[in-house]
């Protein structure tokens, strides 16, 4: 069976699904919604080329999302399904071409989530794929997840275990691979097999397990916590163990205006350093808001993670922020940062100041931006500006927004544009003015119907002109 027809015919058993399960409760209730998009644009081709023998791919894309969730499957009970799939076919790329740029897939299905959710008193659990949320981060796994809290102390428990999806997994999508490790299909990756051992490991089943205390607004007081601790494997060996904690209170007792406070880090057990912080203190007012906040980043999701350093930035981080909120439909707000950059990317291994640089640095950077937001009934529109110096160049970075959107009316219009002026220090690819420009007019068709076309152009000194055009279908059903 062709690998398009075979995909389709899984998005129709989804939204099937709600057939069954009608005729065994009546009292149950499903959402059904769909998307349909064409996406139409050319992507540059890097592998084969030179930066003057340029090299555009045209992509031709249609794009199938399909989302479906029912509740009370069995009358009474609050047991229910959720399920999310994206289904694309990419007509402009062939095959063979498509092996020029890593990752890039001409055909492939992706379910993002699909799970079934019973929840009773205090407890609840979670069977299938899901998305696991930490103190500081965001992941997938194929597995079960059980969850259980006292009323009203708000204290408990939860632990989940399952394997980590990956780009490799069974219908699994790039958006939850690990971060630092490759997307690449099984010819890339024979095309390097001095690293074969590296990709066989990071295509391998990785089982991950955790836990975590629970204190969720303890008595009403507005104060929550949590403490975890996570672990995974991958061919027996440990790739990334945690322990995380985190507080939060906000406003007390539940009142909007007044103190805020956050504070989360995670401990990375295999480098025994903390990964990642954030410590936040905001103050809000009638008329304005003040807020200063601590950041460490380090995404070091495995330990065979190399590229993260490009990805991500590790880096330590101070900003301040205040917030003007008069009467009226004006908001404004000014930020001041300063960054300090890691240089180390593995301390162990004494790899410091990286031949890409090519000269030493204190990784200090600073920066400032501000805003405003303009918001009626009708009309919605804000500017944001930023700017950094330092370690590394000189940025500057003006975002504008603007759409219309009457009560009642069937169209709406929505457009953006963005401007960069980019000195970077050490990358002569990244030094140049960049603009771009978008366009996104709206029509509903019917209540539940709604046609999207979107225009975007980017400026650039490297690819001069590129220009994307997507046509959007959206379509909701409820039984």
């Amino acid at each position: 069976m062709p690998r398009h027809v075979a995909t389709t015919a899984l998005a129709l058993s989804m939204a099937l699904m709600v057939g069954p399960f009608s005729r065994e409760a009546s009292a149950a209730a499903f959402n059904v919604e769909a998307r349909t998009e064409t996406q139409a644009y050319q992507i540059r081709a890097y592998r084969g080329t030179t930066p003057t023998d340029l090299t555009l791919l045209p992509r031709r894309r249609i794009v199938q999302y399909l989302g479906a969730e029912g509740y009370e499957l069995v009358t009474g009970q609050d047991l229910g399904f959720e399920a999310d799939l994206r289904v694309f076919s990419d007509f402009g790329v062939p095959h063979d071409e498509a092996d020029r740029v890593d990752g890039l897939r001409t055909e492939d299905v992706d379910l993002m989530y699909a799970n079934i959710r019973y929840r009773s008193g205090g407890f609840e659990g979670v069977l299938g794929r899901q998305y696991v949320q930490e103190v500081t981060e965001l992941f997938a796994i194929d597995g079960a997840r059980a969850r259980y809290v006292i009323r009203p102390l708000g204290l408990g428990a939860e632990a989940y275990a399952g394997l980590w999806v990956k780009a490799t997994s069974l219908l699994a999508s790039p958006n939850t691979q690990l971060d630092g490790t490759p997307d690449l299909e099984p010819g890339a990756v024979a095309r390097r097999a001095e690293l074969e051992g590296f990709f066989e490991d990071q295509r391998a089943i990785e089982p991950v397990f955790g836990a975590r205390l629970l204190a969720d607004n303890i008595e009403g007081s507005g104060v929550s916590a949590a403490a975890g601790y996570r672990r995974s494997f991958t061919s027996g060996k440990t790739t990334s163990e945690r322990l995380g904690l985190n507080l939060q209170y906000g406003g007390g007792f539940g009142r909007p205006k007044g103190l805020s406070v956050v504070g989360a880090f995670e401990y990375d057990l295999m480098q025994e350093r903390i990964s990642t912080l954030r410590a936040l203190a905001r103050y809000d007012a009638d008329l304005f808001a003040a807020q200063v906040e601590a950041l460490r980043f380090a995404p070091t999701f495995s330990s065979w993670s190399i590229w993260y350093y490009f990805a991500a930035a590790p880096r330590d981080e101070l900003r301040l922020r205040a917030d003007y909120t008069p009467l009226g439909p004006l908001r404004y707000y000014v930020q001041l940062t300063a960054s300090r950059y890691n240089l180390e990317i593995n301390e162990a291994l004494g790899l410091s100041n990286l031949v890409i640089f090519g000269q030493e640095g204190n990784g200090m950077t600073w920066g400032a931006g501000g805003g405003a937001n303009f918001l009626l009934d009708w009309f919605h529109a804000n500017a944001d500006v930023t700017w950094r110096n330092g370690w590394g160049g000189r940025q500057l970075w003006v975002d504008l927004n603007a759409g219309v959107a009457r009560s009642g009316s069937r169209w709406s219009l929505d457009g953006r544009f963005s401007f960069a002026s980019v000195r970077d220090q050490y990358n002569a690819l990244l030094r140049g003015d960049f603009y771009g420009g978008q366009l996104w007019g709206s029509y509903r068709i019917a209540r539940s119907a709604r046609a999207s076309v979107v225009l975007e152009e980017n400026i650039n000194p490297f690819t001069r002109s590129d220009t994307k055009v997507f046509f959007v279908i959206d379509l909701q059903a409820v039984l």
